[in-house]
């Protein structure tokens, strides 16, 4: 690619960018507070998340569902997320060095 053709690719990328969210906050205007849609949005970032980590966790083999135990056991029993994210990288490290 041509360094014109890169610079065009990232300015229409960001006029969607911006184009999406925009149009996102004119939708949002018109969604009631109540209603179950509403609902289902305050819900969404939570369901994702942990779609996007149980997949990661799937994709990584044992040593990532080792990983993923530790830092969700390592988080209900502390409350704290520094420590889970390093009990959990480093149960991942350890179980990938071992050869699990």
């Amino acid at each position: 690619m041509r360094n014109g053709d890169i610079i065009i690719l990232i300015v229409v990328l960001g006029i969607t960018s911006y184009a999406m969210r925009a149009g996102g906050y004119v939708l949002a205007h018109f969604i009631r507070d109540d209603g179950n849609f509403a609902r289902l949005l305050r819900l969404a970032p939570g369901n994702l998340f942990v779609a996007f980590v149980s997949a990661g966790c799937l994709g990584g083999g044992r040593a990532m569902l080792i990983g993923g135990g530790v830092a969700l056991a390592t988080m209900a029993i502390t409350t704290r997320e520094w420590a889970a994210v390093g009990a959990g990288f480093l149960a991942a490290m350890i179980a990938s060095s071992v050869g699990i």
